[in-house]
């Protein structure tokens, strides 16, 4: 009977305390440590603090649109520019319409429209939603340069205080038409403490464009911490925001150094905290949670199960080191972005590069 008890403790120890998936840390852009502004193969590229990105999803067959399965775009936020990462590493600088004010700490935002979101075919189907944190916009551009092609609706959105991590809903779809919802756009107003949601409809001319602005949770210039429905929720400087395939959104919230869950009815709930500024955030397929925990200098997960694991860095760790993902070091990282072959995509603030962790599965 004491052996049995033995090895069931033993049991639940181990499942407590179960390793996370082993990866490897790679460089994808950028020269480690040294800032500066420079277009070029990965190994001569230079950013200077790049902080969000977002990895595109390309089509399952061919298309009219443009834009690359596994190509990035990139906040490079102290030079004040869009960069793009092509899939052989190669970096150039994207045309934004407008001046991008992402000068303050954590500027900048940015979201590549999923194939078939466009309107119509040419340069301008497919757009980049891209957040000028510190002017309250969110601009509408196209992937060829200049505003997107979306009829009677501008294509620069006011109203927002201080927005940055930018989110496509994942829920299923429904009917789209002149006054129908077919899906919705998120945006973590760290200035103003919500979570809003855009609601897009077809316009006259079928192109789908943003309308009806609402506030999925937080309580408008209340900073604070509370789970809870709505404007019920308090946020504190919520900065990252991802969705989940379930329709949940997932919200690092930055100022209470937690991971929030919005359900789509908009109740808010904990499921982490005591982390150190958490920032880029994103779910995969399977359900699991992946974030960055900036000041702590790692990359972690949540999985199916609840439980928070390390998957890459070192704990209150900062430097540089590709390899292995236990020993991997990383400098204040804030973008994540789960990219099509299921790898992760990081900015790497502090040292001026783009990495990439492959979990070995």
């Amino acid at each position: 009977m004491k052996l049995s008890l033995v090895c069931l403790f033993l049991t639940l120890a181990t499942a407590a305390l179960a390793a996370p998936p082993s990866g490897v840390v790679t460089t994808i852009a950028g020269n480690p440590g040294i800032p500066g502004y420079w277009d070029g193969p990965a190994t001569d590229a230079m950013f200077t603090h790049p902080t969000w990105l977002d990895v595109v999803t390309g089509p399952s067959k061919p298309t009219c649109e443009l834009g690359k399965s596994g190509e990035i775009y990139v906040i490079d936020r102290m030079n004040g520019l869009v960069r793009h990462i092509d899939e052989t590493g190669f970096v150039t600088t994207f045309p934004s319409p407008v001046h991008l004010d992402v000068s303050g700490a954590f500027g900048g935002g940015v979201l590549v429209e999923q194939p078939g979101d466009g309107c119509g075919c040419g340069p301008y189907a497919r757009g980049v939603m891209l957040s000028s944190t510190e002017a309250g916009q969110v601009v509408l551009a196209s992937l060829s340069g200049g505003l997107a092609a979306r009829d009677d609706w501008s294509t620069v959105m006011t109203g927002f205080v201080r927005p940055t991590g930018i989110a496509r809903s994942r829920e299923p779809e429904g009917p789209f038409g002149p006054t129908t919802l077919k899906r919705k756009v998120y945006v973590a107003d760290a200035g103003d403490h919500t979570i809003r949601a855009i609601g897009w409809i077809l316009s006259f001319e079928a192109c789908p464009q943003g309308k009806r602005e609402t506030i999925l949770a937080g309580n408008p210039g209340h900073p604070g911490y509370a789970d809870g429905t709505g404007s019920a929720a308090l946020f504190d400087t919520p900065r990252g925001v991802a969705t989940a395939p379930d329709g949940s959104v997932y919200v690092s919230d930055a100022g209470n150094n937690a991971i929030r869950k919005i359900t789509p009815e908009g109740v808010v709930t904990t499921v982490a905290s005591n982390l150190n500024t958490p920032s880029g955030i994103d779910v995969n397929d399977k359900g699991e949670v992946f974030f960055v925990d900036t000041f702590n200098h790692v990359i972690r997960m949540i999985g199916t199960d609840g439980k928070l694991v390390t998957v890459a860095g070192q704990l209150g760790v900062s430097g540089f080191a590709d390899g292995d993902a236990a020993s991997a070091k990383f400098n204040a990282p804030v973008g994540l972005k789960v990219a099509p072959d299921g790898s992760i995509v990081i900015a790497d603030t502090g040292n001026n590069v783009i990495r990439r962790l492959t979990l070995n599965r």
